[in-house]
């Protein structure tokens, strides 16, 4: 596995959660209220990058039907 910086990782990850999001058909706020937060917290993580909590990329998972493997994968 190749490293990359924090940033790189984020940017990815924000990235994929937004692939993810509209590849399922649903808004950010949709998606936020899945998992118990607002569409800043969704917006925040797609523009600026995510680095959540195990349990947010768990739920985020969750959320958009597919394994935690998934969104990690870039």
């Amino acid at each position: 596995m190749k490293e990359i910086t924090q940033q790189e990782f984020k940017d990815k990850l924000g990235s994929k959660i937004f692939e993810l999001r509209t590849k399922s058909g649903l808004t950010q706020e949709q998606l936020a209220h899945k998992i118990g937060k607002d569409k800043q917290f969704i917006n925040r993580y797609e523009l600026e990058g995510a680095n959540p909590t195990a349990y947010n990329l768990y739920k985020l998972a969750r959320a958009l039907d597919v394994t935690v493997d998934d969104l990690l994968d870039f």
